[in-house]
């Protein structure tokens, strides 16, 4: 029996690229990371790393735009066809000027 573990992180960072996914539903994010961490309480099976960049999947593809800083909540969900990261939150970051302190 193959079992689920909830899982969430807060990713901190700048969307770079939108593109919308070749079925016509959401969009794939390339996104740089600025800062992540857990949500209190779940693991981060992301463990994205300040200055990577990472592919995530936006079912709302037009509430994320390339250029823009954001704080979104992500999930990791898998299954036997791999794993994709999904934007389970988006909220619009002011824009900053200098490196990030934390989450």
């Amino acid at each position: 029996m193959v079992q689920i573990m909830p899982n969430r992180s807060v990713i901190r960072g700048r969307a770079l690229r939108v593109i919308p996914a070749a079925d016509g539903w959401g969009a794939e994010v390339d996104f740089a990371v600025e800062a992540s961490r857990a949500v209190p309480g779940e693991p981060d099976f992301l463990g994205a790393a300040e200055g990577s960049t990472i592919r995530l999947f936006a079912a709302d593809a037009e509430a994320i735009e390339a250029g823009k800083a954001y704080t979104l909540t992500v999930s990791v969900l898998g299954g036997p066809g791999g794993e994709r990261t999904v934007v389970r939150g988006i909220k619009r970051s002011p824009q900053r000027t200098g490196p990030a302190k934390d989450a």
